[in-house]
């Protein structure tokens, strides 16, 4: 969401504040969009898991009626609620998929400490009081759609303790789940830019490669991206081999910087060959967190053109944007957007 988005409350209210702002975003002539702000049945198709605490989900849309009009449409960038009925989170023993029950499972000694914590955390005000407190809600970006098919790619970093986690770790594949949408005003036009630079951090990733993407399939569009990503280690790195692909494109290049070393096999200066042993051909991982000096290097070869032809997104904590902002600052890059 931008700063300028009202917050959610979590509580999946019918009538929510999001759904007061209209969407800013046009579609085709004749085409009637499946998400009209209304929650609607979607059925689990797929279940994968990305890294140790993130999952892929494939969602599918459940039609009432056949409207041949009706299609799925994200727009870049744009996210949706997924709402889950409270008492769902109370489930069976060994309910939902595998793969999920066996990360709740591993996780769950961490999930008292870690529920103690959430409770602990500011609460954000109600929106809809009038609404009893029978579902909560939470925002999720696809990263894919297919229009014609109706479906929908998310990923879903599980916490431990975490309500909506408790309530994933009960769908498998074939649960109806309820989604609406769609919500965000991030509006990108063909070479609008120069160049875009784009920081994200995590699982945060998700609306920012969903932009990227669809700049990318745009033959007419010659916007030049450039993606930088965090994460904490190798194993946690998330769509890995997308971006790999994507490299593929004359206009899109990426560097993935680690915030964890890869092996305590480093002395001082000397540099070993754990981390390029794992490394595909000219992957551009590195062993060493994003610095403000890395940051500047990486603007500065987009600055050519000007100042004003830059755009630069940010995907990530309040901590992480705050840091990536204050670069921009000193070098006096007004073109920015957050997510």
């Amino acid at each position: 969401m931008s700063d300028e988005d009202p917050i959610c409350c979590g509580s999946g209210c019918t009538n929510c504040v999001l759904d007061v702002k209209p969407s800013k975003h046009k579609l085709p002539a004749g085409v009637t969009n499946i998400f009209d702000r209304s929650y609607k049945q979607f059925v689990c198709e797929t279940i994968a898991q990305a890294t140790a605490n993130v999952f892929r989900f494939r969602f599918r849309y459940v039609p009432n009626s056949a409207n041949d009009r009706e299609c799925l449409i994200v727009p870049p960038g744009c996210h949706l609620m997924l709402r889950a009925h409270r008492a769902a989170t109370h489930i069976p023993e060994r309910a939902g998929n595998d793969l999920l029950q066996a990360w709740l499972e591993e996780n769950s000694g961490q999930t008292e400490r870690d529920s103690i914590t959430i409770i602990a955390k500011q609460t954000i005000q109600k929106y809809d009081k009038s609404e009893d407190d029978l579902y909560f809600s939470r925002p999720y970006t696809p990263i894919a759609f297919d229009r014609e098919k109706g479906t929908f790619d998310v990923l879903i970093k599980l916490e431990p303790g975490g309500l909506m986690s408790n309530y994933i770790a009960t769908v498998s594949v074939g649960s109806h789940t309820e989604w609406k949408g769609i919500y965000g005003d991030f509006l990108w036009q063909r070479n609008q830019y120069r160049n875009v630079v784009a920081f994200v951090q995590g699982v945060a990733i998700a609306p920012i490669y969903s932009t990227l993407r669809a700049i990318l399939d745009d033959d007419e569009d010659e916007t030049r991206l450039m993606l930088c990503a965090c994460f904490r280690d190798l194993p946690n790195v998330l769509l890995r081999e997308e971006l790999h692909s994507l490299a593929g494109y004359w206009n899109f290049r990426y560097a993935i910087y680690l915030s964890r070393r890869t092996c305590a096999c480093l002395a001082g200066e000397q540099r070993c060959n754990c981390l390029t042993s794992r490394l595909r051909y000219n992957e551009p991982i590195h062993d060493q967190r994003l610095d403000a000096e890395e940051i500047e290097r990486l603007l500065q070869r987009s600055l050519s053109d000007g100042k004003h032809s830059v755009l630069v997104l940010l995907c990530g904590t309040d901590p992480f944007t705050t840091f990536i902002k204050s670069s921009l600052e000193r070098m006096e890059i007004e073109n920015c957007y957050t997510f």
